[in-house]
């Protein structure tokens, strides 16, 4: 991995932690699109084999501290996001972009969905079917996150290069 590539990844996950802990109100709360999952995503979708599941493993730990949640939630839900999306890395590159976003958002309920069963284990209040409309919200933003990671990847790192 080249020194730009990292910067250009450490600089997409600072970026979507900031859009993920914008203060919004309630209203526009439950809509707010599962910003870092969605970066993990594209990441694991661009580096296939290079990708590491240390990253998401540490970047879940780091939404957890954030969210003051209990520790390894979000690092359980991206590793399975994360494993999933290296599986089938390949049909979802080939992929239509409409196909993408619906596979993308399916991707992001089920993120969703391993964060509310371990909030409902540990007691805190369960969720209702609002709290997953950030799955659709991602998939309607997906192809404009991809569209401008790939544009910053082809000026500043060269990735198909390498």
């Amino acid at each position: 991995m080249t020194y730009r590539l990292a910067l250009l990844m450490l600089f997409s996950f600072l970026v979507a932690s900031l859009l993920q802990f914008l203060p919004v109100s309630e209203v526009l709360a439950i809509w707010v699109p599962q910003w870092v999952a969605l970066i993990i995503i594209y990441w694991a979708l661009v580096l296939d084999e290079r990708f590491k599941l240390l990253l998401p493993c540490f970047v879940g730990l780091c939404l957890d501290v954030m969210n003051g949640t209990i520790l390894g939630q979000h690092a359980l839900a991206l590793l399975w996001v994360s494993f999933i999306v290296l599986k089938n890395g390949k049909q979802l590159r080939r992929a239509g972009r409409i196909q993408q976003m619906v596979e993308i958002g399916l991707l992001i309920l089920g993120y969703q969905f391993i964060l509310s069963v371990i909030q409902g284990v540990i007691g805190q209040q369960l969720v209702d079917w609002r709290y997953f409309a950030a799955s659709l919200t991602s998939a309607i933003i997906w192809p404009w996150i991809s569209i401008v990671l790939d544009d910053s990847c082809r000026r500043f790192v060269k990735l198909k290069e390498e």
